[in-house]
């Protein structure tokens, strides 16, 4: 506890992260339920206390507000310079920084909200403050804000906040890759429905890390899950990626490490206009590319194509 304030530490995937905010107002756990599983207990916390990847601060309502971004223009150079936006979930996003990369904001605006959510953060993404507004959407923000602090945080760690369905199946995690309605969900459930065994890791945004000495990948559940409330703290090793695409009839074939690279990427959550966070990220995927098995799903919405992608990855493995 400090003043005023209360701290409370969450482990997602292989990182830390804490979260200061008012004794007066909700905890985070209350704003975002889903961050529940991964609250550490309070003598855990202590042990780790000072580890954390990445600390933010909620700020109350009314607190004094943070410069706004303005686009870059030959005139002038703003404080913050608009890096990139776009839509997230019905919401208006814009990330921007200092053009010595020190300092990001990133501005969340609401359907409902005449009012910006703004996040500011120092050192890259280390350390940051959220206003909150004091109404139904505090939450959203603060989810949203995660999320996207988390992903560029572990960016050059190893780490991966990929788009994919996994299903965990005899202690091995199977990810369902593809663009939005290609059907990851759908063959999910047709695995728990046909194939004995099977369970739901998480079906929007799991952790992918890839350690680097012993060269082993594995999936994590995450509280960011789409959909799908499905926010489990447990983790498997990678059994394969498999990347899904619509088609008349089912078929599967293992994929080269080039193609396997062009299969994985766009499926992680980057920074591009970020360099050293979309290297970071480009260098994990291609390990991942070159170490794991990456299958190319050419399937129905049906029974049969989830047999077929299961007893080829199975037959595979090892």
């Amino acid at each position: 506890m400090k003043g005023n304030s209360n701290i409370e530490l969450f482990r997602v995937g292989p990182s830390l992260f804490d979260i200061t905010f008012p004794v007066s107002d909700r905890r985070p756990t209350e704003l975002v339920p889903s961050l529940t599983p991964f609250l550490l207990p309070k003598e855990e916390a202590a042990e780790k206390n000072g580890k954390s990847l990445f600390s933010l601060t909620l700020l109350p309502s009314g607190s004094e507000g943070i410069p706004k971004a303005e686009p870059a223009t030959e005139e002038a150079t703003p404080h913050y310079r608009q890096l990139v936006e776009f839509e997230w979930e019905g919401a208006r996003c814009t990330i921007s920084a200092t053009s010595d990369g020190h300092s990001h904001l990133i501005s969340i605006l609401t359907p409902d909200s005449s009012r910006a959510y703004l996040a500011q953060f120092q050192d890259g993404f280390a350390t940051g403050t959220l206003t909150q507004h004091g109404t139904a959407t505090d939450g959203f923000a603060l989810n949203n804000i995660l999320m996207m602090a988390y992903a560029f945080n572990t960016a050059c760690r190893g780490t991966l906040l990929m788009h994919a369905s996994v299903i965990k199946k005899d202690d091995r995690a199977y990810l369902f890759l593809g663009k939005s309605g290609t059907g990851k969900s759908t063959h999910s459930r047709l695995w728990l429905e046909h194939i004995p065994g099977c369970e739901l890791l998480n079906d929007d945004n799991p952790i992918v890390h890839y350690n680097k000495k012993t060269g082993q990948a594995i999936a994590y559940g995450s509280p960011w899950s789409g959909k799908t409330p499905c926010y489990k703290n447990i983790s498997a090793p990678i059994g394969a990626f498999v990347r899904l695409e619509q088609a008349p009839e089912n078929d599967i074939k293992r994929e080269g490490a080039a193609r396997a690279f062009a299969s994985l990427l766009p499926s992680c959550s980057c920074l591009k206009e970020a360099e050293a966070l979309n290297n970071g990220i480009i260098e994990t995927v291609k390990r991942l590319a070159a170490s794991q098995p990456v299958y190319h799903l050419k399937c129905l919405p049906d029974r049969a194509a989830a047999e077929l992608c299961f007893s080829n990855v199975r037959a595979k493995e090892g």
